[in-house]
């Protein structure tokens, strides 16, 4: 009765059981090499975005070979079932749009080589330093803005895929990592501004010399992937006539990871050199004077007024 009912069964459901026996002896040892591989990069590569590039190689690898395994073995029976699937598949495609549109979007940014681990990037109001790109989304450590001098926060953010092709992408890494920065000193109005300027451009010129090379290379191939055309890269130093003094800003060209250290070493220098200068130049700060008339004087009781005789100092007798 038994043997009858199996003869009965379609020629893949009676192969089921050797069938799975083989996927699950395949996916095994699948798994087995892949453990063994990544121990092996693990030990041997010391470069971490190397290590982990390498590793998600290897694990795109054997998920592309357990996905044909189980293509091969159960071919037969998806063939059988294949209008059933197409259905099942449009249905998954509607509830799960968000995710296809992060696979798809995962394909552009492997093809494309503008967002790579360790590019640091701005989207969805988010800015960090790319540590993983998944299939679905890219994890970030957080970098705050320009508040905390674009250091690291510490924190993990992930971001679906798709955002890059629907939102804004601000890339601070794509061919040149130097961006302008600029900061502002305030001299009083009776300093040497002059003077003050010319200290502040020769400061801007030694922070700016020792990238002068990477700055310009960097630039070029702007150039040659863009239609982008650079102009002056040299520090410059604007002057304008602010409320408390003479506004001296300094514009200058900065490598984006080395934001914070250049302006400390600036400030550092702009001390120093102002101090040498004292009094010549003075650092300003908000300040108010205040001008009384005699009317003031006399309605606080500083002065008496024209009515009022002054008073003589009274003698006293011991």
């Amino acid at each position: 009765m038994q043997a009858r009912n199996l003869e009965q069964l379609p020629v893949w459901a009676r192969d089921l059981p050797w069938r799975l026996i083989v996927v699950v002896v395949l996916v095994s040892l699948a798994y087995v090499v892949y453990r063994i591989v990544d121990r092996k990069i693990r030990g041997h590569v010391a470069d971490p975005e190397k290590r982990h590039r390498y590793r998600k190689r290897v694990a795109y690898t054997v998920a592309v070979a357990i996905i044909l395994i189980l293509s091969i073995v159960f071919f037969e029976r998806l063939r059988g079932i294949g209008t059933l699937l197409g259905f099942i598949g449009a249905g998954l495609a509607i509830a799960l749009r968000e995710y296809l549109a992060a696979f798809l979007a995962w394909f552009y940014l492997v093809g494309q080589r503008n967002i790579t681990l360790g590019s640091r990037i701005e989207v969805a109001g988010v800015r960090g330093d790319v540590i993983d790109i998944g299939v679905f989304k890219l994890t970030l450590v957080e970098v705050r803005g320009d508040e905390s001098g674009d250091q690291s926060s510490g924190r993990l953010v992930t971001i679906p895929n798709f955002k890059i092709l629907t939102e804004a992408v601000f890339n601070f890494t794509t061919a040149s990592p130097f961006v302008w920065d600029e900061i502002e000193f305030t001299v009083t109005f009776e300093s040497d501004w002059e003077k003050a300027r010319e200290i502040l451009e020769r400061i801007g010129a030694e922070i700016f010399e020792p990238y002068r090379g990477e700055v310009e290379r960097g630039f070029r191939k702007l150039e040659r992937d863009y239609a982008f055309r650079y102009g002056v890269t040299t520090p410059i130093v604007y002057t304008a006539i602010g409320q408390n003094g003479i506004q001296l800003r300094l514009r200058y060209l900065t490598h984006v990871r080395r934001r914070r250290g250049n302006r400390d070493a600036i400030c550092r220098r702009v001390l120093r050199r102002f101090g040498e200068e004292a009094p010549r130049i003075e650092l300003a700060y908000p300040t108010s004077r205040t001008y009384r008339t005699e009317l003031d004087m006399q309605r606080f009781g500083e002065k008496p007024s024209a009515s009022e005789p002054e008073r003589e100092p009274e003698e006293r007798t011991l």
